[in-house]
């Protein structure tokens, strides 16, 4: 069914959301605040929704672009993969350049040291921002997008993956939101030590990611020739 194969391609992007260390690093920093899992359930609620609604956009602004035209389908694909690993081997090469040097401390966002105060609106604002404007997963998004709205699926199952693609980069986000709040001593010490190495090798693991779906991006263009 062709809706499993749409999936199967977009699962890779999936997973580098996932594991994409701000948003981890906000729902942490939210969890070991004052209001604890309260506010981590609503950033990661509108986080999922604002990404959903991201991913749905970009969907069906792709939608129609092959349809009844095989050649310029082929077209497309070569070039979206072309062009998606070329950006991806770019971000890669970015993130690495921009990585701590060994004695160098990494500068943590601005907005983590006010998070502390925030409710559960500021909390919610936040997820939707980190959803929608994300600089690092938006070239994620733009391909997942692409993928789903290029493969003549119908309007309600364009509807659902991009549903489903939403709920599986927010794994990472649900996961950890449903641990810390178990409470504990050794939960709080383990996800401040996770937050701590999160930032520390925040462009390390961008990098590392972006090679991989950039060459997973120029795969996919060679295989459409």
């Amino acid at each position: 069914m062709i809706v499993w194969h749409v999936l199967g391609e977009v699962l890779p992007l999936a997973f580098a959301v996932i594991i994409s260390p701000l948003p981890l690093v906000a729902v942490i920093t939210l969890l070991l605040g004052p209001k604890g899992q309260g506010n981590a359930a609503v950033f990661t609620a509108a986080f999922a929704v604002a990404f959903f609604a991201l991913i749905l956009g970009l969907a069906s602004g792709s939608k129609g672009t092959t349809q009844n035209d095989s050649f310029f389908a082929q077209v497309l694909h070569i070039v979206l993969g072309f062009a998606f690993a070329a950006l991806f081997f770019y971000l890669a090469y970015r993130s690495w350049k921009k990585r701590p040097k060994k004695d160098q401390k990494p500068v943590e966002p601005k907005w983590l040291a006010a998070m502390d105060s925030f409710g559960i609106a500021r909390s919610a604002g936040l997820g939707v921002l980190l959803g929608v404007a994300n600089v690092k997963n938006i070239p994620i998004a733009v391909a997942a997008g692409a993928q789903i709205g290029s493969a003549d699926l119908a309007w309600s199952l364009v509807f659902v993956c991009s549903a489903v693609f939403a709920i599986l980069s927010s794994l990472g986000l649900i996961v950890i939101t449903l641990v810390g709040g178990t409470g504990g001593a050794k939960v709080s010490g383990a996800l401040a030590s996770a937050k701590s190495s999160l930032i520390r090798h925040n462009n390390l693991i961008m990098a590392v990611l972006f090679v991989i779906l950039g060459a997973l991006q120029l795969g996919k263009a060679f295989e459409a020739f």
